[in-house]
């Protein structure tokens, strides 16, 4: 006895729509921060309805590679996917470093810092830093999770000839070469825009939602030796954490010891 053959659906008009839209952008057609055709010249392109067209266009959306305005049309703001990072906290080491993960070195220089630096980095207008530019990589992926600029006092710019320099904490590379003491980290976490400066290398718009991180890292005497700032563009990082409280009295030791590490800026 024969069996029937079952014959596959075909699949939504609109999925075909939206693989053709994420190839041509893949392939440099529509590059990041250029504008998609509007939704009439689609419908006429692909011979499809306005509805059809808009659920491509949905699709692309939840893909992350377009951003959608009123009045603005379909802006394309990555030519991939973006993979997220998931960073799950569990001790202080991981709150100040990003596990699994590569660092590359994009640019070094000395800077002084302005009216804008002075006052992100809570310095004095003018005062010297050197400045590491940096990607940070998750293990086996192309595309960078974050940027980093990492300021530090320019005694320690010698930090680049470490042995360990792209994997090691910057802060624990100059502990060792330079007896330098970490005593406490001040962090804070806001969200912000991507710096036109460092949209190409994150393969996103600039201009496009980003979550900025700021470390300060102190000495015994309460200055700052290395400042970082990490931006991660929109859905490519997450953070989770968790601490648990005691059955005595008093504030739990997880908390204390964040309490320690999260001093108010």
């Amino acid at each position: 006895m024969k069996k029937k053959s079952i014959s596959k659906k075909p699949a939504p008009r609109y999925r075909g729509i939206a693989d053709a839209l994420r190839n041509a952008i893949a392939q440099g057609r529509y590059k990041v921060g250029s504008c998609l055709p509007t939704e009439l010249h689609l419908c006429r392109m692909f011979d499809a309805s306005r509805h059809t067209v808009r659920e491509a266009l949905r699709t692309l959306t939840a893909e992350q590679l377009i951003v959608r305005r009123q009045r603005a049309g379909s802006t394309v703001v990555a030519t991939h996917s973006p993979t997220v990072y998931a960073q799950s906290v569990t001790s202080i080491e991981q709150l100040l470093n990003y596990p699994e993960t590569w660092r590359k070195t994009v640019a070094s220089r000395q800077v002084r810092a302005d009216a804008a630096l002075a006052a992100l980095l809570k310095c004095e207008r003018g005062e010297p830093w050197f400045l590491l530019s940096t990607l940070r990589h998750p293990k086996g992926a192309n595309t960078p999770m974050c940027w980093i600029d990492i300021y530090l006092q320019p005694r320690y710019a010698g930090v680049t000839r470490h042995r360990n320099h792209d994997n090691l904490l910057i802060c624990d590379q100059i502990v060792e070469m330079y007896g330098e003491t970490l005593d406490r980290v001040q962090m804070e976490i806001e969200a912000g825009l991507v710096p036109a400066r460092m949209a190409k290398r994150l393969k996103v718009a600039a201009g496009s939602p980003a979550l900025f991180v700021l470390r300060r890292y102190l000495n015994a005497a309460g200055d700052a030796f290395e400042i970082t700032v990490s931006v991660h563009p929109y859905q490519r990082y997450r953070y989770a954490f968790e601490v648990r409280r005691s059955a005595g009295r008093g504030v739990p030791a997880p908390m204390q010891a964040l309490r320690k590490l999260l001093v108010p800026a």
